[in-house]
């Protein structure tokens, strides 16, 4: 059956949604918050705001796009604000690296939480399939020793992010500098 014989309407999930992740395709590469989103697409922050980007993460998933998980702000003017970024297939950088890391760790935390779980259970002995338990939790033992490495590679990546971050704050005072010297004296401004 066909989308366009469906006598359904959609949701209001569904429209939600979709409005929001075109609102966040028209912004892609730029830190937006709850508040940025609920002002772009017009739904009001809570639920059905969080609804609808969670579901819109999934779609750009689906998509071969990715929307990054809310994260403190890199940019010193929104400093505190948690953001997001919405990045179209293949436009990744060095903000990305930093999602991808940051999901990289969770992952691992909740896999040694499984594997700790899964352990108990198999030795178990009132436990219900306890052979189960134990072959689960020697995959997941296989998986956060195959990517072991992450640790390396995130200090590796805050290092680079640190340098970056200086280098942008030594501009930034630079440019301000610049400004404050070439500025008229007098007290009239040139608007």
């Amino acid at each position: 059956m066909s989308v366009k014989n469906d006598p359904r309407s959609p949701s209001q999930l569904e429209q939600d949604t979709a409005e929001v992740l075109l609102w966040l395709k028209h912004n892609a590469g730029r830190e937006v918050s709850y508040q940025d989103i609920s002002d772009g697409v017009g739904i009001p922050r809570g639920g059905r705001l969080q609804k609808a980007v969670r579901q819109a993460r999934v779609a750009a998933d689906h998509l071969g796009h990715r929307l990054e998980r809310f994260l403190p702000s890199q940019d010193p003017r929104r400093r505190g604000t948690s953001v997001t970024r919405f990045s179209l297939k293949g436009q990744g950088d060095e903000f990305g690296a930093r999602d991808a890391m940051y999901s990289s760790r969770v992952a691992i935390s909740a896999m040694d939480d499984m594997r700790r779980s899964c352990s108990y259970e198999a030795q178990n002995v009132n436990g219900i399939a306890p052979q189960a338990y134990q072959e689960m939790a020697s995959a997941v033992d296989g998986c956060i020793q195959t990517v072991s490495g992450v640790g390396q590679l995130g200090q590796e990546v805050t290092r680079l992010q640190g340098a970056n971050n200086d280098l942008s704050r030594r501009i930034a005072e630079l440019e301000a500098q610049l400004a404050e010297a070439s500025a008229p004296e007098g007290p009239y401004t040139v608007i």
